[in-house]
């Protein structure tokens, strides 16, 4: 027989009554004075790296007894994970794809890197309408939210010779030699040593913000968390 959404014995049933557990749990916790559970963060290769391991680190000094799980993907990931319910926040760029609480956290600038040598690499600013005539290594399409919002914005189609889902990845490309590409400033960080990067003309960026997916049903320590980052 069809199982529907209400059948307990339905995979989505058993999903549905943890989450309301472990919300309660970590009600009655408060309650008592305590400061007990378990955050789920879904959140993007540059937050994971460069943000998070400081925020968690402030975040436990003042709730040591507090555990998380982290999950790290795409912005498609991420917001798949906020519509599912597996997470309780995400880190991603705004606008979030699915209804929910966002809070901006801050603007980042897109970057053009090329490798070391190139003929504009000598340039003050790297102009968008010139990845037309470049080997341009792209995201995924599910990954590169910001690079075709650029393309949206500019009408400037990219030459595309590789693409990959992993943001390092395409850095290692770029400084052999392979092409190059526009990747955000955070995700730079730390990276830059062999590759050339520069602003763009016209300029760009993508707003980091954090996503809430059910704010009348988040949990005193997923609150607390959210308090810490803002």
């Amino acid at each position: 027989a069809k199982q529907t959404p209400y059948d307990t014995e339905s995979p989505w049933y058993r999903w549905q009554l943890f989450l309301s557990l472990e919300q309660l749990n970590q009600t009655v916790a408060s309650i008592r004075g305590l400061d007990t559970g378990v955050i789920r963060i879904g959140t993007v290769t540059s937050v994971a790296v460069q943000w998070l391991p400081g925020i968690l680190k402030r975040f436990m000094e003042l709730h040591p007894g507090i555990d998380f799980k982290l999950f790290n993907g795409d912005y498609g990931d991420v917001n798949r994970w906020l519509a599912e319910g597996s997470i309780d926040v995400g880190f991603l760029a705004l606008p979030a794809d699915i209804d929910c609480e966002c809070i901006p956290l801050v603007e980042d600038r897109m970057l053009a890197i090329l490798p070391k040598g190139h003929p504009f690499s000598t340039m003050p600013k790297f102009p968008v309408a010139q990845v037309q005539y470049e080997s341009f290594i792209s995201l995924l399409e599910s990954s590169d939210h910001d690079t075709r919002a650029i393309w949206k914005n500019t009408g400037v189609t990219p030459s595309i010779r590789f693409t990959s889902k992993d943001d390092y990845a395409i850095i290692a490309m770029v400084e052999q030699g392979l092409g190059m590409s526009i990747m955000p400033e955070l995700l730079l960080k730390n990276h830059t040593e062999n590759v050339v990067v520069m602003e763009l003309v016209p300029k760009a960026s993508r707003l980091i913000g954090l996503a809430i997916p059910n704010a009348s049903r988040t949990s005193p320590a997923t609150r607390s968390f959210v308090d810490c980052v803002v």
